[in-house]
């Protein structure tokens, strides 16, 4: 074999050999990530529980970031390790059962996906009058934004959880479902915010309830800030 043919052979096999050490380390901190990324939320959860309970909360330690490989020549033909995946805080389930649709509404939430929430909420029928003598009530360049009062209700409750939002999807995991009436149920994370959240069922799958009692609240809320403002 001729000195320029062994050089690119050795050139070749180098090139492999790199880009599959890389890949594997890009790997194995993957999977690192992962792992204390799931330690931190049980954490949470422990956190939250113990905050409730009077007891001192223990932060839990920060998952080192990765480090991004050095720079190496790029080698024609070479795999190229997969970029690293966006970490998913919550998860998009459907709403087929209680907990899928907290999960999915969650999910929505996160991203403002308004539309999506609209799909995913029930107007508890003694709440559904007034949220449309709300609507009725506003100014008409205000009024205008919104098709139906489920779209309003969507808008104005997405900006309300983005301001707070549910536990990660690992915490939520662990809600239980509670029967609190015919094809209602409450799920319950003791001790952790977001708890006791309402889902009907319906003909399109479980929904997020908008209770009349969340409706009263925050009529007298917006009165408030009303009186306050004159």
């Amino acid at each position: 074999m001729s000195t320029l043919k062994t050089s690119l052979v050795v050139g070749l096999l180098s090139g492999v050999i790199t880009a599959g050490a890389l890949f594997y380390f890009h790997q194995s901190r993957t999977h690192e990530v992962h792992r204390l990324q799931s330690q931190n939320n049980r954490m949470r959860l422990e956190a939250f529980q113990r905050n409730k309970a009077g007891e001192t909360i223990v932060q839990p330690a920060a998952a080192p970031e990765a480090s991004a490989p050095k720079a190496t020549a790029a080698i024609p033909g070479a795999p190229v390790p997969p970029p690293p995946k966006q970490v998913e805080y919550y998860l998009n389930e459907g709403n087929a059962t209680p907990l899928a649709t907290l999960q999915t509404f969650a999910w929505a939430c996160d991203r403002c996906d308004t539309e999506l929430v609209a799909r995913l909420i029930y107007i508890e029928e003694g709440a559904r009058p007034k949220v449309e003598a709300f609507m009725a009530s506003l100014p008409e360049n205000v009024r205008v934004q919104w098709k139906t009062v489920d779209e309003m209700a969507a808008a104005i409750l997405t900006e309300s959880i983005m301001a707070r939002p549910f536990p990660n999807a690992d915490i939520l995991e662990t809600a239980t479902p509670e029967p609190v009436g015919e094809d209602r149920i409450k799920m319950r994370l003791p001790n952790v915010p977001k708890d006791g959240t309402e889902y009907q069922k319906t003909a399109d799958g479980w929904k997020y309830v908008i209770t009349e009692g969340a409706v009263d609240g925050y009529l007298r809320h917006v009165a408030e800030q009303a009186k306050a403002g004159r």
